[in-house]
């Protein structure tokens, strides 16, 4: 039996049926990384698992137990939100050791375990200061080892970086990925960063208007996504899509029958710049992004379909320069007129 299950869960608010008959489960040890756009659940679902709103139906189930309808302090679940929710009052050790004061632990106990949490966090030196002089990225800390002392089943994590610039996200995301590794806890992680959810999670929950569209490990769905939502919506630069009438008869070699009304997708690093007249397809480049030890070249065909070629040297095309597109043939992903896949890339292990 999985560690945690959720099964069917649904979530309504008022008539909108906000999370679909969601069904997933969960190892322990696992980092699970739910993701999504802005308004497909991901955030909602986190909060059911949390207790912090009512599941309206279906089943979750805890190591075994069925806590659908337990209050949030009996889940035995630690949550770190967006905002850091640190009194402002308190010091770093008495913010940390709070929830224990409240469920009655013993001081000495408390204070060990505030101390281990602080030296894994690197907050040893902190721990009597209070939450105004810290920076951004010490106070995340800070919410982190609350929920640490608290030694709970799951950790669940709500966007916790977005508060934070780019450099100390990626600190951050280094971080708490240690973290995983070295605590072995069962971790939830909530995000609309696709990066943080290549690089952290050992498997990833793409979702989209309050369902699930597909598990699985980060190349797994980067290299055979099950339809076109999850192979733009992994990857930066979005895979490139194509409808299948650009390619004429070179579209045939791909896969028979040719789904009508389909595209061909195929990612910006397998999208090489010509001479013209050496590739598949002529376009005309708009702009180049030089970005040091890559580029970036957008370049859009004679029928208005933009394509982005992801170099890795520095390029020599200018705007306005004709090019040729060659597409490396076993790295092209096919989809039908519904969006689904047909065919996913031959050049990656199965």
């Amino acid at each position: 039996m999985s560690f945690l299950q959720l099964k069917n869960i649904e979530k309504f608010f008022g008539d909108h049926r906000a999370i679909k008959g969601v069904d997933l489960s969960i190892e322990k040890g696992e980092f699970i990384v739910f993701v999504g756009p802005s308004g497909c659940g991901k955030s909602t679902l986190l909060r059911l698992i949390a207790g912090l709103e009512t599941i309206d139906g279906g089943n979750l189930l805890l190591d075994g137990k069925d806590i659908t309808h337990a209050p949030s302090s009996k889940r035995d679940l630690a949550m770190v939100f967006q905002s850091y929710a640190l009194y402002p009052h308190m010091t770093v050790a008495e913010n940390m050791s709070f929830a224990l004061k409240l469920a009655g632990e013993d001081k000495k106990v408390i204070k060990e375990k505030v101390e281990h949490a602080a030296e894994i966090l690197n907050l040893t030196r902190y721990l009597e200061r209070t939450p105004k002089a810290l920076s951004g990225g010490q106070r995340q800390r800070v919410a982190i080892g609350r929920a640490i002392v608290r030694a709970p089943k799951v950790f669940l994590f709500d966007e916790p970086l977005s508060n934070l610039d780019a450099a100390l996200r990626v600190q951050t995301r280094v971080e708490i990925a240690k973290l995983h590794r070295e605590l072995g806890a069962t971790t939830i992680y909530v995000t609309h960063d696709q990066v943080e959810a290549m690089t952290m999670a050992d498997r990833v929950v793409v979702l989209r208007d309050g369902a699930i569209e597909q598990v699985g490990r980060p190349l797994e769905l980067y290299d055979r996504p099950q339809n076109r939502f999850v192979a733009q919506f992994i990857g930066m630069p979005q895979m490139n899509m194509l409808p299948i009438g650009e390619f004429g008869s070179y579209a045939e070699s791909l896969v028979r029958p040719l789904p009508v009304g389909g595209h061909i997708g195929v990612r910006p690093e397998h999208v090489t710049i010509t001479n013209a007249g050496e590739g598949q397809l002529l376009a005309t480049v708009d702009f180049v992004e030089s970005l040091g030890a890559e580029s970036l070249v957008y370049a859009t065909t004679p029928h208005g379909v933009q394509v982005v070629s992801k170099q890795s040297v520095r390029s020599s095309v200018r705007a306005g320069d004709t090019v040729s597109l060659k597409f490396e043939q076993d790295w092209l992903h096919v989809f039908d007129a519904d969006g689904q896949v047909v065919s996913n890339a031959k050049g990656v292990a199965k």
